[in-house]
């Protein structure tokens, strides 16, 4: 969403360490993997030596290319990764107190940000959902000097649902040569061009006016926020 968002108005995104940071390419890589090619096409591929080379610098350039246009972007850092030695620790640390910093900044020159309410590390159906409170934590920050934080929940609505085909060719249509070659051939009606885009849907403004909130009171609070997105997606 940050690459398709226009210039105007200004916004900021939160962007996960994984697809800003090159030294997390082999992860950003395995997501890729698991989002797009199934795990029958990925066994026959690693099974002829010619098109398993073509398939890993396939994946290995559009790791890169999403990094590359991430780092294009104004985004803020964050690192929801579990660290494994205390250098890990603490680097994350760092991470994200830039990245509230820079949050604070952001929300004290009345740019909003998008961040998503559980850091994209959970959805309806995952076991052992990781709660990130960064949205409760941001609002509580600034109930305290006396200013209400509009939380506006957003649902990219598609009917029909987005599958792999579509998600495959909407990631394809932001690289020029693919975008060239699919104009040529429309232009000589050989074959027509469909671009495909997003419908984003902004839902009414929510508020949390806490200025001491526990931890358990914003996990229920962004809990609730994620209830509200799933519904309002069942409901297309």
């Amino acid at each position: 969403m940050g690459v398709a968002a226009p210039n105007t108005p200004k916004i900021r995104f939160l962007a996960e360490v994984t697809i800003a940071a090159k030294r997390y390419l082999p992860i950003l890589r395995k997501d890729i993997e698991d989002s797009i090619f199934p795990d029958g096409f990925r066994e026959k591929i690693r099974g002829r030596r010619w098109a398993n080379s073509f398939y890993n610098k396939l994946i290995d350039f559009m790791a890169r290319y999403i990094v590359a246009q991430v780092n294009r972007l104004d985004s803020i850092v964050v690192d929801l990764q579990e660290p494994n030695t205390d250098e890990e620790r603490l680097e994350k640390q760092r991470t994200n107190k830039q990245a509230l910093k820079k949050c604070i900044e952001s929300l004290e020159n009345n740019i909003p940000i998008a961040i998503a309410p559980s850091g994209g590390k959970t959805h309806e159906g995952i076991e052992n959902p990781v709660y990130q409170t960064i949205v409760p934590s941001l609002a509580s920050l600034f109930f305290k000097r006396g200013k209400v934080v509009k939380i506006v929940p957003s649902v990219v609505k598609e009917n029909p649902a987005i599958d792999k085909k579509i998600f495959w060719c909407y990631l394809a249509d932001r690289i020029f040569f693919y975008k060239a070659i699919r104009w040529i051939l429309n232009l000589l009606k050989i074959k027509s061009y469909k671009k495909y885009r997003l419908t984003v849907e902004f839902l009414p403004p929510l508020t949390f006016e806490n200025a001491k909130p526990s931890k358990p009171e914003k996990i229920e609070f962004v809990k609730n926020l994620q209830q509200l997105i799933y519904s309002t997606i069942r409901e297309k």
